[in-house]
């Protein structure tokens, strides 16, 4: 059993260099695509403009043509707004892992309705967190584990580089804060192959503060 299905994920992965697939998932997934509600599958195709879901058991791992990989943890939306080479995905809730191989050509980013983050080839994770004040929007949280993430604000030129092993909370999604590292980032499950050993994230996000490491 454990042959098959890595033989399975092999198929998937070679698969998804052509095309943009789930490669892997647990729980509920659900895929949107021209106006028709699907439960996802190992090997379900997606295209622009489809909007992935997953439940409060769900687990997705997408391959994305360029070598592109996103990890959606439970309780997330994905919408793929623009697949062609300059490459746009909006998070309208939850988390999401991503992993970039270094572009050599277009752009790739990951937004919310207030936040960019774009790349050239990095490793992050980004996500809705709680708000520091309960009568304002979520704060959104990012942390990048390789290489180099600009995040900036739509609509305005501010802008601010994240690093490697630094995370960055953005105040109700409209107020940049200085990068730092945070210690509760080194729990993170950033593996994104299945074959590799365990994919699922058990990281508690509620009630997380945003302390500095020491």
């Amino acid at each position: 059993m454990g042959f098959l299905l890595i033989m399975l994920l092999f198929s998937l992965f070679s698969l998804s260099a052509e095309e943009n697939i789930i490669s892997y998932l647990e729980g509920e997934v659900t895929v949107y695509q021209q106006g028709e509600e699907m439960y996802a599958d190992f090997g379900t195709s997606l295209f622009q403009g489809d909007r992935i879901s997953t439940g409060s058991d769900g687990l997705v791992i997408i391959e994305l043509v360029g070598g592109r990989v996103l990890k959606m943890k439970e309780n997330s939306t994905i919408v793929m707004e623009n697949m062609g080479n300059d490459t746009s995905l909006r998070l309208t809730q939850g988390s999401v892992f991503t992993k970039v191989q270094k572009l050599t050509s277009g752009s790739f980013s990951v937004r919310t309705e207030t936040v960019v983050a774009g790349v050239r080839g990095t490793q992050f994770f980004l996500s809705y967190g709680e708000s520091a004040d309960e009568s304002e929007e979520s704060d959104i949280w990012l942390c990048v584990n390789e290489g180099t993430v600009e995040v900036g604000l739509s609509g305005t030129d501010e802008s601010v580089l994240v690093n490697e092993g630094e995370g960055i909370s953005i105040l109700s999604g409209k107020k940049l804060t200085n990068p730092r590292p945070y210690d509760w980032t080194n729990d993170l499950n950033w593996n994104v192959d299945p074959s590799a050993g365990n994919v699922k994230d058990t990281t508690d996000l509620e009630g997380i503060i945003w302390t500095p490491a020491s």
